[in-house]
């Protein structure tokens, strides 16, 4: 036996392995690792560039999502806006000022309506309702003894949230303890 051969079990009847056999086997495995490898990179780099888009249209879509997340209040504000149009065109020497005021009475309940139906509320305190900051804003100071803890006396400006989120405070006079 030569150098390069290598024995397998005892005696002359087992198989016998060169070292340029082995050689070959390992350089096949290497090979074949080698493929696996290559397609595992290229499948990694497809998944990579499939998440990449995925991002893109993700976020596209949430700029459209964004871009167009007013127009169901946009629509149902069109008839308020036509009422107001008409109320507007109106001639005054053909109408009187009680007609005027009630078409604008109608307009605005029916802009409130919509607005409720978005979840728009108002926010108008009561005067000696509680003062709370989340929800008012105090504009200026009233002296009393009618109340022990900061109340709202009087209402000056209407607010409103959304969904429960304020968007605008309620402006309010707030007594001042005497």
């Amino acid at each position: 036996m030569s150098d390069d051969d290598i024995s397998r079990g005892k005696g002359e009847d087992g198989p016998t392995f060169s070292l340029d056999d082995a050689n070959d086997i390992l350089d096949g495995d290497l090979r074949k690792l080698q493929s696996e490898r290559d397609t595992l990179f290229e499948q990694l780099a497809r998944v990579q560039a499939d998440f990449r888009n995925a991002q893109k249209r993700l976020e596209a879509d949430k700029q459209l999502s964004i871009q167009f997340a007013n127009s169901k209040l946009i629509t149902s504000l069109l008839p308020v806006i036509d009422n107001f149009e008409r109320v507007l065109s109106a001639d005054p020497a053909k109408s009187d000022v009680n007609t005027l005021l009630k078409g604008l009475q109608i307009t605005y309940d029916q802009l409130m309506t919509q607005l409720r139906q978005q979840n728009v509320e108002p926010i108008a305190p009561e005067p000696g309702t509680p003062f709370d900051p989340n929800q008012h804003q105090a504009i200026l100071q009233q002296p009393t003894d009618k109340y022990d803890q900061p109340t709202v006396t009087q209402l000056l400006q209407k607010g409103y949230s959304l969904h429960g989120r304020v968007l605008r405070p309620a402006q309010v006079a707030v007594s001042k303890l005497s």
